[in-house]
């Protein structure tokens, strides 16, 4: 398509070379279209080096065409209607070569344009396909498996022995923490597949939990509270895993004995979860770039923790932030739309 195209941006100089007296007009025509020209060649040949599959290619092809013919047709009718009108027309070859070639370079970019939307919407599906397996496999398999071996604790539980039942314990309590692991697992794949809307719930509940949970696995840490006895919020289960994220950060890289204080608080149909800890604090030029791809807190250069919880927070309607912390480290706040 470029080399015919070529050839007429060819033709039209030695016409107009042969016609004209000077050099200087035919000169700069064919630079022009014979560049437009040179441009769908190389389009071309790009095109032929990439990664599109055959289908894909002969689509953009068909854009190109497309583009090319659409322009010309415009302006050769607007050319018959000048001729109808009895208004002379001189050298139409040239606007038709200028006008042929920005329509085909016009009809490439968006022809790539659309197999580039399409190749991210299928590769976006498989995604969510991959996800969806995934959680359908801990929603039943996984589950399953744990239901058969908390049974298989009760059982334990029966036999007298002091060495069986400190097992039974820990057997029971590992379980119990990877069946809350699943419960956590499938509801972030429902929020990022889109699976889950925002509903009403009690985040005061989901706080308590959290709590209650970090409380146990870090004997060490004080965890301060003061909350509503009922905050009803929109928002999804994921917020449970959400609130875990936060205050397990806050425990563990605050140091020694930390302290994390977590307050509600409402204002304008907001509510506000405060997790205020009293570490080393996040300077303020970092505080907006921890929730991106790619970044941690502790300078490494693979977290994803933050930026996953920053999502999440947003499929519910929410935002996130940090601040400074009264107790003179870092406070993530959570704010949330309160339910009507």
């Amino acid at each position: 398509m470029g080399l015919v195209w070529f050839a007429g941006a060819l033709w039209n100089f030695r016409r107009e070379i042969s016609t004209l007296a000077g050099a200087a007009l035919p000169v700069a025509t064919f630079v022009l279209t014979g560049g437009l020209s040179a441009g769908v060649v190389f389009v071309g040949y790009r095109l032929t080096q990439s990664p599109f599959a055959p289908d894909e290619r002969w689509s953009i092809v068909g854009w190109t065409a497309g583009g090319l013919l659409v322009t010309v047709s415009l302006h050769a009718a607007t050319l018959s209607i000048r001729a109808a009108e009895g208004r002379p027309i001189g050298e139409p070859q040239f606007p038709l070569l200028v006008a042929g070639g920005v329509g085909a370079l016009a009809g490439y970019g968006i022809g790539e344009l659309l197999v580039d939307v399409r190749r991210t919407a299928a590769q976006a599906q498989q995604a969510r396909d991959g996800m969806a397996f995934a959680n359908s496999l801990l929603r039943h398999d996984v589950r399953n498996a744990l239901q058969v071996i908390l049974g298989q604790v009760d059982v334990l539980t029966t036999i007298d022995d002091e060495r069986v039942g400190e097992a039974t314990k820990r057997i029971e309590s590992q379980a119990e923490g990877l069946y809350d692991l699943t419960s956590n697992a499938e509801a972030v794949t429902a929020v990022l597949t889109g699976e889950a809307t925002p509903e009403p719930r009690n985040v005061v509940e989901d706080i308590e939990t959290t709590v209650a949970t970090v409380t146990e696995s870090f004997p060490d840490a004080t965890v301060e509270t003061a909350l509503h006895d009922q905050l009803v919020v929109r928002g999804t289960d994921a917020l449970r895993p959400v609130f875990a994220n936060i205050l397990d950060n806050a425990v563990q890289h605050t140091g020694s004995n930390p302290t994390v204080r977590v307050t509600t608080e409402t204002a304008d149909g907001v509510a506000r979860i405060r997790f205020a800890d009293d570490g080393h604090g996040i300077p303020e030029g970092e505080r907006e770039r921890i929730f991106e791809r790619g970044v941690t807190t502790d300078g490494g250069s693979n977290g994803l923790g933050l930026h996953i919880v920053s999502t999440l927070v947003e499929r519910s309607d929410g935002s996130i932030y940090v601040e400074d912390s009264e107790l003179g480290g870092a406070a993530f706040v959570v704010e949330l739309p309160i339910a009507e």
